[in-house]
């Protein structure tokens, strides 16, 4: 039995399950916590629900250009990465030779560029900005 929602009737039969445990969480006043509880499933199965949808009839045809198109994207993602590593490697080495040459013009200048301040520039400690209210909303004994 299908309703008109396209629920299949076993997500319906499991609500029978759900009262009994909201009678046994009513016994014990408080409401069940637990992960597995079949409750929780049942409302994952009603709102995520979705109908199994038909694979189109693929030819061989097909299969070999999908083929064909994922190991031309492997390749383009092969020589991207292989560049960006050249241009890190290339920017590292002339790091490299700027340390080297003042270090030899100038040592002083070289030791204070290489000295690390025990200051952090950028706080650890700050929050990050997130869309959710927190735990605690306000604090009504201040």
């Amino acid at each position: 039995m299908v309703l008109s929602t396209r629920i299949p009737a076993t997500l319906l039969r499991a609500t029978q399950a759900t009262k009994a445990i909201k009678k046994a969480a009513n016994a014990r006043k408080g409401p069940v916590q637990d992960a597995s509880n079949p409750r929780y499933e049942l409302m994952k199965q009603i709102l995520f629900y979705q109908q199994p949808r038909e694979l189109p009839d693929v030819s061989e045809e097909d299969i070999e250009r999908h083929m064909t198109i994922l190991r031309a994207e492997k390749i383009f993602k092969m020589t991207a990465s292989s560049k960006r590593r050249a241009d890190r490697a290339r920017k590292f080495d002339a790091m490299e030779k700027a340390y080297e040459a003042l270090a030899e013009a100038d040592p002083r200048l070289f030791e204070a560029a290489c000295h690390k301040s025990g200051t952090v520039t950028f706080p650890r400690q700050m929050r990050v900005p997130t869309e959710t209210p927190p735990v605690k909303i306000w604090n009504y004994n201040v």
